[in-house]
């Protein structure tokens, strides 16, 4: 078994600690009533982060999906520390060049690294996002990463699949097949459903079928209630009664072993 904490600063950033090893994703830190441009809509802030910038300075690896300032603000940049490893999608890479990051990875859809930290052997896949069902939104909005993570130590092996901003498609999952997957950490939150721009993001309907589909141990969702545009509640995923899914409040921690 391995021991795990879950921390959640609000929206999609969280962090993981795994043991001795430290894994957060998406700094994103603007304070409440921040309106956020997205040029085709705009989007308020309802929900305060939680975190002490302390909490940011021992993180040995940061993930990046993409680069929406949703998931990477000036203020998200500002907490990465130099000593930190991070993983990148391109779009991103330019906004982490103005950071204080030394040690950056860009990795494509389905590209993979493999590296050691704190004893543990880690490898990271970056698997397809698809940021919109109507492919004109999807393409509007970028390339996202998810990722897949492998991490092994004293002869155990544990694997994390955080799906970062996308919509379940056969594209998405299929990279997954024949994977184990110990905890999934979802982004719902169905952003953008009810307008032109449709879904975004997961909601409960398309992540009932992505755990029936890839039979997670544990399901940790973020992304929702955070920003204006995360449009569905979280009561449509309770009312799910899947025992695997663990909903938890911004600032929140969840301690567990897998």
């Amino acid at each position: 078994m391995m021991n795990f904490i879950f921390y959640w600063v609000g929206g999609a950033t969280f962090i993981l600690s795994i043991g001795n090893l430290k894994i957060a994703v998406d700094p994103v830190l603007c304070e409440q009533g921040t309106v956020q441009d997205y040029f085709w809509f705009k989007s308020k802030r309802i929900e305060q982060p939680a975190y002490q910038t302390k909490q940011f300075e021992d993180v040995d690896l940061w993930l990046i999906t993409h680069n929406h300032e949703d998931h990477l603000d000036s203020l998200g940049l500002s907490v990465i520390s130099p000593h930190s490893k991070v993983i990148t999608n391109k779009n991103s890479l330019k906004k982490l060049q103005t950071s204080k990051a030394k040690y950056i990875t860009v990795l494509k859809r389905k590209q993979s690294i493999s590296f050691e930290l704190k004893g543990y052997q880690i490898t990271v896949l970056a698997i397809p996002a698809i940021h919109g069902v109507a492919p004109y939104s999807a393409i509007a909005a970028g390339k996202v990463n998810g990722y897949y993570l492998t991490l092994s130590k004293n002869g155990m092996t544990k694997s994390i699949y955080i799906t970062g901003d996308t919509v379940y498609k056969n594209r998405v999952v299929k990279p997954l097949k024949n994977k184990k997957i110990d905890l999934m950490i979802p982004n719902l939150g169905a952003a953008g459903q009810g307008t032109w721009t449709m879904n975004l993001t997961l909601n409960a309907k398309m992540l009932n079928k992505m755990t029936q589909k890839l039979d997670p141990s544990m399901v940790i969702p973020v992304h929702f209630g955070t920003f204006q545009h995360y449009n569905e509640s979280i009561d449509k995923v309770k009312a799910l009664n899947d025992t695997r899914i663990k909903i938890i409040n911004v600032g929140d921690t969840l301690k567990f072993s897998l």
